[in-house]
């Protein structure tokens, strides 16, 4: 079976954000599961591995296709500053990036 530990702290802390957004707005979905473990355990194996990356490759195709999303969250979200939303939305991407080539692995 397949294993994935997170000894690299960059890896650490991307799974550690995620686990945290997913925290933040109080979900309990299967991938949210899916990172509090991976984020507690510090590895994930299996079918976990595939889930993961899922979810940032999924994650990342709706990125590319931000512009619908960012219009909604603009909406919902009215006082946000777009500079800082664009920032963020391209952190979350880099950290994707990153995950998705470690799971690739």
């Amino acid at each position: 079976m397949a294993k994935r530990e997170f000894k690299n702290k960059r890896i650490k802390q991307i799974i550690k954000n995620i686990a945290e957004d997913f925290r933040y707005s109080n979900e309990m979905g299967e991938y949210a599961l899916l990172f509090y473990k991976a984020d507690s355990n510090g590895m994930i194996n299996g079918a976990e591995i595939d889930q993961m990356l899922e979810y940032v490759t999924t994650g990342l195709e709706e990125l590319s296709k931000n512009i619908e999303w960012r219009e909604e969250f603009l909406k919902e979200n009215a006082g946000v500053d777009e500079l800082k939303m664009l920032q963020n939305m391209k952190t979350i991407e880099e950290e994707y990036i990153e995950l998705r080539d470690f799971l690739k692995k």
